[in-house]
């Protein structure tokens, strides 16, 4: 059976959190072995602090753009942008996010180049301590 819950009391998240504590906090002996814990890649930019003076969040995600996979135009002249950005990731908007930053900067999105297994110990680790 599949079941899909948010973990509650994580914070508002600022750079220089460690984002393993606080998730292996609110986690609390709720993940089993064999869970998959998802994590948001804004909660990590937050805590690493990936957050850019951009005046415009367009040509931030232009900036951010290496290839342009698809592009859609809205009836109300809204460009959707599908990218490959400069980590090779690709992403709507470039991984580029303006939603809950401070006025005249966006976050950007940041590839994790840790490998799986490595990724998941340093996850883990915290809980089973």
């Amino acid at each position: 059976m599949l079941q899909i819950w948010a973990l509650e009391g994580i914070p508002e998240i600022s750079t220089g959190v460690d984002l393993v504590r606080v998730i292996a906090d609110a986690a609390d002996g709720t993940l089993a072995d064999g869970d998959i814990l998802v994590v948001t890649s804004k909660i990590v930019s937050k805590s690493e602090g990936r957050t850019v003076a951009a005046d415009d969040r367009e040509a931030a995600i232009t900036a951010e753009t290496v290839r342009v996979v698809a592009s859609r135009t809205s009836e109300s002249g809204h460009i959707t942008r599908i990218v490959e950005n400069r980590l090779g990731v690709v992403a709507a908007a470039a991984g580029v996010d303006s939603s809950n930053t401070p006025h005249g900067t966006v976050r950007c999105f940041r590839r994790i180049r840790m490998p799986r297994p490595a990724r998941s110990r340093r996850v883990c680790a915290p809980c089973s301590a």
